[in-house]
């Protein structure tokens, strides 16, 4: 069913609204990247503090990632009964709660610890369902890779936030304590994302869908929003559907093709290493010769430059596409990783394991991490794209948390052998996507089992 004037006022360039509706969303993104730099700083205080073992770390760790998966199931679920920015903003609301409680000094239980870890996940989870769910609603199919990739470079900036903070607690508190200064400064970002939704108004995709015609066309009017412009007539899956409509299951048979493709897009960005690196950055650091303090710095250094580098495959996903910035970024990683696990054993100056982590989180950032939550948002027709959406992301949370879990045992028992499998992985994605992946830049938002693009 098309939408007409007068629900979507004309114009024909990006406006101040609608970019700040867009950054707005996207700070989900900030904090999920500062829970990430955030734990990763954190869980060499984390091990000293409790007296944890390798497994008892890696539980510490994978547990706030098992959240995360349950938190992805279930925003997927109501996503699309009770609208985008209520996820997000009820995110925000049991994140700034839980960061709050965990920077109390009274906290001394580890049982608490994981319990509250695991909060934190859940809603961490509805970030990575709600927020590239809504950039995607807003975003002309000319520049939505652009826009949903904005969550991605706030993902970028939150994990150098995350290791600032870090790095900073590290020279100015002993080491057993300042886990509680990474994990609870998460509270400051959460409750400004809290207060600036208050401002911004629900999307107008999701009301249309649910015939709630007059507020759909009053908030697309405050966005600037146009449907010629932001819906273009590319077919019938990008169109908003009757509330009948949306009752359909994500898991029938004309929707195998995306859900094979989400799977296959998700294990792989997990399979590249990227989270294990990011979480046991310090460790891996520390393993290789390189000490405490340098350590801490190196990782500043690594997610700044990353800052950049993700700018740049914001400018590219919609230039060249999104099977070219996966192909590229997957050969370039399975280099760094096999150099990884050559080196590692043989302790040479930290400036080399520096030079290639920058390289490899390099390639990561431009292809992967900026293509991973822009495939995702495309892929599912309205009808289930929230479903969708929450499944793609837990299938992604599913891998991390199996992967940061062993990884810890793994280490102990050889240090290069790990890497060695990521590189492998990757030359594995390249086939993979060369022979199989759609190209969906460009393209309306959802596929089909029989849709036209499925032949590209």
């Amino acid at each position: 069913m098309r939408l007409c004037p007068p629900f979507f006022v004309e114009h024909r360039e990006l406006n101040s609204r609608l970019m700040l509706a867009a950054c707005v969303c996207s700070l989900g993104g900030l904090i999920f990247g500062y829970d990430l730099g955030a734990l990763s700083a954190a869980n060499q205080s984390l091990r000293q503090h409790f007296g944890l073992s390798s497994a008892s770390l890696g539980l510490t760790v994978s547990l706030s990632l098992w959240g995360t998966i349950c938190g992805a199931l279930l925003a997927g679920r109501i996503v699309d009964r009770v609208g985008r920015r209520n996820v997000i903003g009820g995110c925000a609301l049991f994140y700034a709660l839980a960061c709050g409680m965990l920077a109390q000094s009274l906290l001394t239980s580890w049982i608490l610890v994981l319990g509250l870890r695991f909060l934190t996940g859940i809603t961490i989870g509805g970030f990575t369902v709600g927020c590239p769910l809504y950039l995607a609603e807003l975003a002309p199919n000319a520049l939505r890779g652009r826009f949903v990739s904005l969550f991605q470079f706030q993902v970028a900036t939150g994990v150098a936030l995350g290791f600032g903070v870090g790095s900073l607690s590290a020279h100015l508190f002993s080491t057993h304590l300042f886990w509680r200064w990474c994990f609870g400064g998460g509270a400051v970002f959460s409750c400004s994302l809290l207060f600036l939704l208050r401002f911004m108004p629900e999307e107008p995709r999701w009301l249309a869908a649910k015939g709630e015609w007059q507020r759909a066309g009053a908030n697309a009017e405050l966005l600037g929003l146009s449907y010629a412009d932001w819906h273009p007539d590319d077919g019938k899956h990008d169109a908003p559907q009757s509330p009948a409509t949306l009752a359909e299951r994500l898991f029938s048979p004309k929707y195998a093709r995306p859900i094979l493709l989400a799977t296959s897009v998700a294990l792989f960005n997990q399979l590249s290493g990227a989270n294990v690196l990011l979480f046991y950055l310090l460790d891996v650091l520390s393993s290789a010769g390189v000490d405490h303090l340098s350590s801490h710095t190196c990782t500043v250094v690594i997610s700044c430059l990353n800052i950049g580098t993700t700018l740049l495959g914001m400018l590219y996903v919609d230039k060249v596409g999104r099977k070219p910035l996966l192909v590229w970024g997957a050969a370039g990683m399975s280099v760094c990783l096999f150099a990884l696990g050559l080196s590692i054993p043989h302790h040479f100056a930290s400036v080399w394991y520096l030079l290639l982590l920058i390289g490899y989180n390099t390639f990561f950032a431009f292809s992967q991490g900026t293509v991973i939550w822009v495939y995702l948002s495309e892929l599912f027709p309205f009808a289930v794209r929230g479903a969708g959406q929450g499944y793609g992301t837990s299938v992604l949370w599913v891998a991390t948390a199996v992967l940061i879990g062993v990884f810890p045992i793994v280490q102990n028992g050889s240090s290069g052998r790990s890497f060695y499998f990521f590189a492998t992985m990757m030359i594995l994605q390249i086939a993979v996507v060369l022979l199989w992946y759609p190209e969906t830049k460009g393209a309306g938002l959802g596929l089909t089992s029989n849709s036209k693009r499925d032949a590209e």
